[in-house]
């Protein structure tokens, strides 16, 4: 009857990043993150953000401001963000740029992303679907997905 039950995620990699609740003897996965898009905001457990870094599964609105003010466009993906998508050392990097794909990598940015991991640049709507899929397996993903043009 009293069925001992060990902790799975200790040494299982596809429960990496992933919270575990122990629930009348069976482990229950909780709520994993999922994100949704529409022109102009992506959402996820009940907030909604414009343009986001997906980075060590944690969820930061990207600095629109910085780059407006550095480059006169935020549709651009520079070196300074490219290295915040690199931490952690994803398996991973997933770029949406925008529904109509005007975002675009510096050459600088795209070389040192393609150098540490795989890049995946795709329409957001397509990005996020293959964010939440890999966030879905555990995988080690971080991402940018900006939701305009």
């Amino acid at each position: 009857m009293g069925r001992k039950i060990r902790n799975e995620r200790a040494r299982n990699p596809r429960f990496a990043g992933r919270a575990l609740a122990l629930n009348a003897g069976i482990f229950l996965e909780e709520k994993i993150l999922r994100f949704a898009i529409e022109w102009g905001k992506i959402t996820f457990d009940g907030s909604a953000m414009r343009d986001i870094l997906f980075v060590e599964g944690k969820v930061t609105e990207r600095n629109r401001e910085r780059l407006e003010a550095k480059y006169g466009t935020n549709h651009l993906v520079d070196v300074d963000e490219a290295k915040i998508l690199l931490k952690g050392h994803p398996a991973e990097v997933i770029i949406g740029n925008g529904f109509e794909g005007l975002l675009k990598l510096d050459p600088e940015a795209e070389s040192a992303l393609k150098q540490k991991t795989a890049l995946t640049v795709l329409a957001s709507p397509q990005a996020v679907d293959m964010l939440n899929e890999k966030i879905k397996r555990g995988e080690r993903v971080n991402a940018l997905i900006h939701t305009t043009c």
